[in-house]
């Protein structure tokens, strides 16, 4: 049996309705005036609240709910090109397929004895392309045993030329890099040794030393991919990128990413200083555009501060519908709002990529943390709260993302709110907001007796209509299955 304080009654749990006068109508008895309520179990209450950075009662923060990662497209050499998107942790990578950009003299067919050596200009062709960071030592190499045995391997006596870029070029000529050439007096295979073009990419041309004789390569690269069929670009290099809105096809709103910042860069007002000090979080400013590539406005222009510009949008695996339900998704992400929950609980730790490529434990605590930072008592989307109510959250994973509060001394008028699933409040304490009706009939009225018991506690009472009531975590977790907790103030 639960504590009791002589006091005046105040109940725990707000049914669908809410005045004695709507009780009468839906069938469900009103607790007494004069009878006492259980003892709540109370928690220390965190510092560190930031204002509309604490909670709030926006989802994604945007109309825009899922972007999908086909079809995409990225700026790179001054025009759009084709890619496609994926998530790696908290950033947006995309692969945009190489391409050889045109042709050259020296793909033609030689028609004279000049054409032979490396340096000719006909009867070679296209063996590769290849990545690599911009600025860095690249080194091909083809076989050959100079000392030691090199990468690689070739056949015959082959020619190479190392060109920037995916176009093709002529030796000394415009994005000419290099020519090959043996690492050693006593091997034929050519190897090439060049600095990494500012586009990150390079075009192999070879063939063999005089034309009509047999030759191989298998060019192995001492940094980055060859052969490469795709050029990854990440960070920075996502300016300009245009995402659909849809299911991958070519009509509707575009996404384009405007700006692009590394969330350890990103101040915040509470602990531990940055949006998210991992370094492996980015944060996207992005436009909204029609088909016709003309601005519509920001994907975040919703922000509920009304001091606060446009605000910055977090990628977040899985899709969440306007009910809050998630799904697991391979063809879109969400993009949520800073200002919003779902960027938030991201940033107060639980960030889905921490349980790999498929959802867990953490995924789920973030699923549970949307509903909690909304109060979404009812798990239909709708939020009984306001925004900027201070809350404090933790959880029971191992290990642990919020630690549970350590001081046993809460605040005046803190007390224990609810444990939470992802489909909502898995028990209740008490309302973050008695003025915020609920309208959803699942949560039953506590109904007390003459000395003051619940006697449709489910704790007491496992029966169709009971009261899911929690007085502290603990029970949360042992007798609901909660997985994330918090206190709050009764408003």
């Amino acid at each position: 049996m639960n504590e009791v304080h002589p006091v005046k009654l105040a109940p725990r749990l707000f049914p669908a309705c809410l005045s004695v006068w709507f009780l009468v109508a839906c069938g469900v008895s009103a607790p007494g005036d004069d009878l006492p309520e259980p003892r709540l179990t109370t928690q220390d209450f965190a510092d560190g609240s930031d204002g509309y950075h604490s909670q709030g009662t926006l989802l994604h923060g945007t109309s825009y709910l899922a972007a999908y990662h086909a079809n995409a497209t990225v700026f790179f050499g001054g025009r759009h090109r084709s890619a496609t998107s994926r998530l790696v942790r908290g950033e947006i990578v995309a692969d945009m397929p190489l391409q050889v950009d045109g042709t050259t003299a020296s793909l033609l067919a030689c028609t004279s004895s000049d054409g032979q050596g490396a340096t000719r200009a006909c009867g070679l062709v296209v063996e590769g392309q290849g990545t690599c960071t911009p600025g860095t030592s690249v080194t091909l190499t083809s076989g050959g045993s100079c000392h030691r045995n090199i990468p690689g391997a070739c056949a015959g006596s082959p020619v190479m030329r190392v060109c920037s870029g995916e176009q093709p070029c002529e030796h000394q000529g415009t994005g000419y890099l290099v020519t090959g050439a043996p690492m050693c007096g006593f091997s034929a295979c050519p190897s090439a040794v060049f600095t990494c073009p500012a586009s990150g990419i390079y075009t192999v041309l070879a063939g063999a030393s005089a034309p009509g004789a047999p030759w191989g390569l298998d060019l192995v690269s001492s940094v980055g991919v060859f052969p490469a069929t795709t050029r990854e670009l990440r960070a920075e290099k996502l300016v300009g990128a245009r995402l659909r809105t849809n299911d991958g096809t070519s009509t509707g709103p575009l996404l384009e990413v405007s700006e692009v910042t590394n969330a350890s860069t990103v101040p915040i007002t509470e602990s531990p200083g940055t949006w998210d000090p991992s370094g492996n979080t980015f944060l996207y400013s992005v436009k909204v555009l029609n088909s016709d590539f003309q601005p519509l406005g920001t994907l975040c222009g919703s922000n509920p501060d009304p001091h606060a510009g446009p605000g910055l949008a977090v990628p977040v695996r899985g899709l969440y519908d306007l009910l809050g339900n998630r799904t697991e998704s391979t063809a879109a992400f969400t993009f949520g709002c800073d200002y919003a929950v779902i960027a938030k609980c991201y940033r107060w730790g639980y960030k889905p990529w921490l349980d790999g490529a498929q959802d867990g434990p953490t995924t789920k605590a973030h699923w549970s943390c949307t509903r909690m930072a909304r109060a979404d008592y009812c798990g239909n989307g709708t939020s009984y709260t306001r925004d900027g109510t201070p809350i404090r959250l933790w959880d029971d994973l191992y290990p642990t993302i919020n630690a549970p509060p350590a001081n046993p001394i809460p605040p005046a008028g803190v007390e224990f709110e609810a444990g939470w699933k992802p489909t909502g409040p898995a028990c209740l304490s008490h309302w973050r907001w008695k003025s915020l009706d609920a309208s959803c009939t699942s949560l039953s009225w506590p109904i007390y007796d003459s000395t003051g018991k619940v006697t449709n506690d489910c704790r007491d009472f496992p029966e169709d209509g009971c009261a899911p009531i929690c007085d502290d975590a603990k029970e949360a977790a042992l007798l609901y299955g909660a997985n994330v907790f918090n206190e709050s103030s009764s408003h």
